[in-house]
């Protein structure tokens, strides 16, 4: 029976109070929806970089936001990695139907590793060999993962726990002894730094504790590998993950107060039209962007809204009628700004 060893220490303590208060402010906030999609893109694009540049894939941010924003079709492996974690972490609901089960797991690992592994049979599998974590041949072990033979049980057992065991507790300490345990017990040939990392984002989800999918945890752990390693390490000794929970509550303070940075200064910009009502949510947005980008055209109101051209020619007609913008050219060369 799985059963975690720790202290609530003043830092995690700390950590939590800041985490509450952050989310609170968060969740008073008032943005447009406009703003809402795209703070979730910006996380889903960020989380696809972070968790996969640990790893060490060689991509960068603005490469990673091309590859997902244009929908191109991965061409190297590593375009393969980052687009199956994005389009895994983008569909987090379908893993968790009735619970978090050892079918969700495995499959979220295939969805994870699909076309990557040198043996297609291992993804969305159990490995079937022990596994050591470090260097060998410098004779620097970082982990030596349970046996094998062990990891069905052990993963069954933990499940259990997060199932059954974890109604008290809160989501955040939860979340992130599951990230510890499954990195322990290392339950996959490759894939298990992503998989551990996309199951703390799957708890936080089904606890309603990922701050509106805002929330982007990799990019802290991101900032120093090593530490991030360390902090793992810390209880594989002593099987004592007070260390590891600091480090953890540390990483979603730190993510949870960026969040609250971001929605507040856009809280600010929705707050000047707030008391408009003769402006639609969708109106609001095309001169939020215009004030933050000068000039507009028909095209980009459709792509922002996800609306036809003639949806979008009316939004602007209307705007231009009640003297808030002003059309520069003509035919498709319009362009729109502020008056």
């Amino acid at each position: 029976m799985f059963k975690p060893r720790f202290t609530y220490t003043h830092r995690i303590v700390n950590y939590i109070a800041k985490i509450a208060s952050a989310r609170q402010a968060i969740s008073d906030a008032k943005i447009i929806p406009v703003y809402a999609d795209r703070l979730k893109q910006d996380a889903l694009i960020k989380s696809s970089h972070y968790s996969t540049s640990i790893e060490a894939n060689p991509l960068k941010l603005d490469e990673v936001k091309t590859l997902i924003m244009d929908e191109k079709r991965a061409t190297t492996k590593a375009e393969q990695e980052v687009l199956n974690y994005f389009n895994t972490l983008n569909h987090l609901d379908i893993y968790a139907d009735k619970g978090i089960t050892r079918k969700a797991l495995l499959s979220l690992h295939g969805d994870l590793t699909k076309d990557l592994l040198r043996d297609p049979e291992y993804e969305g599998r159990f490995r079937d060999t022990d596994v050591i974590i470090g260097n060998i041949h410098a004779r620097k072990i970082n982990h030596i993962a349970p046996d094998a033979e062990e990891v069905s049980c052990l993963v069954d057992e933990l499940l259990d726990w997060l199932n059954n065991g974890t109604a008290e507790m809160y989501p955040i300490i939860v979340a992130g002894i599951l990230h510890y345990e499954l990195v322990r017990i290392h339950p996959f040939i490759d894939g298990n730094g992503r998989t551990s990392r996309l199951m703390t984002n799957l708890v936080l989800s089904v606890s309603g504790f990922d701050v509106d999918g805002y929330l982007t945890l990799d990019e802290y752990y991101n900032q120093d590998r090593q530490s991030y390693v360390e902090a793992l390490n810390s209880a594989d000794k002593s099987r004592d993950l007070t260390a590891w929970l600091e480090y953890f509550c540390q990483a979603a303070a730190y993510s949870v107060d960026n969040v609250k940075r971001e929605v507040l200064i856009l809280a600010q910009k929705t707050l000047k039209y707030e008391h408009t009502t003769v402006l639609t949510a969708n109106e609001i947005s095309v001169l939020t962007f215009l004030e933050e980008n000068g000039h507009i055209r028909n095209r980009d109101v459709q792509k922002m809204l996800d609306i036809s051209a003639q949806a979008s020619y009316k939004i602007l007609k209307k705007l231009m009628d009640i003297n808030l913008i002003r059309s520069l050219g003509r035919g498709r060369s319009t362009e729109y700004e502020l008056k």
